[in-house]
């Protein structure tokens, strides 16, 4: 009666063996920092190109843009291209012109026709 025992305890413990090892996952796993080290894919067909004359540090110095310590910033005038002219909620059409400096009562919606509107509500 031991040797069948033995038999099932030595399968056992390989089949526990072989199993795969789960691994602990980051809380958060979309959110895995990547260091300086890391290197983005270059194209090595253009890189070694021998009609173009340059070495492979060449190109790769070249399109390398994640190798730069500079830090840039969106000039002001580029964020007020994008903003709303008028503050939510203040009654003002989207459309007033210089709706900051409107002064008078707001009606909203006993507005006249205009070309974007064309009339039509």
């Amino acid at each position: 009666m031991a040797a069948p025992s033995l038999t099932l305890l030595i399968t056992l413990s390989l089949l526990f063996i072989s199993l795969p090892r789960s691994e602990p996952l980051p809380e958060n796993p979309s959110m895995i920092l990547l260091g300086d080290g890391f290197e983005w894919p270059i194209s090595h067909g253009d890189a070694f190109d021998i009609d173009g004359g340059e070495s492979f540090e060449d190109v790769a110095d070249r399109r390398s843009l994640y190798w730069k310590r500079k830090r840039y910033y969106i000039s002001y005038g580029a964020l007020s291209a994008n903003r709303v002219p008028c503050p939510p909620r203040s009654g003002r059409s989207y459309y007033t012109h210089n709706c900051f400096r409107a002064r008078g009562p707001v009606h909203p919606y006993r507005r006249g026709c205009s070309s974007i509107t064309r009339c039509r509500r």
